[in-house]
């Protein structure tokens, strides 16, 4: 799968995803990242949002069909898509 962010193309393993959601927490602490979703609820909320409706994104972006199984890098989009970066 290509993702269209190329963080998520390196995210490869367990490791790999929690280092990647350690450093999106650090960017979103250090101001780096402007939140859509400021309190832990909408985030959630907007991360479930998302994943329902990944069908989309992944016809249209990734022009392929949502795997039936998530990779490490599809949990990591899953976080992204909560957040802007600046």
């Amino acid at each position: 799968m290509n993702w269209p962010d190329a963080q998520l193309n390196e995210i490869k393993s367990r490791d790999d995803l929690a280092a990647y959601l350690q450093d999106l927490a650090k960017a979103v602490s250090d101001g780096h990242i402007a939140l859509e979703n400021p309190s832990t609820a909408d985030f959630v909320d907007a991360s479930a949002r998302w994943t329902k409706a990944m069908d989309g994104f992944f016809k249209n972006v990734i022009e392929e069909p949502v795997p039936d199984s998530p990779s490490w890098a599809m949990i990591a989009a899953i976080f992204r898509a909560a957040v802007t970066y600046e």
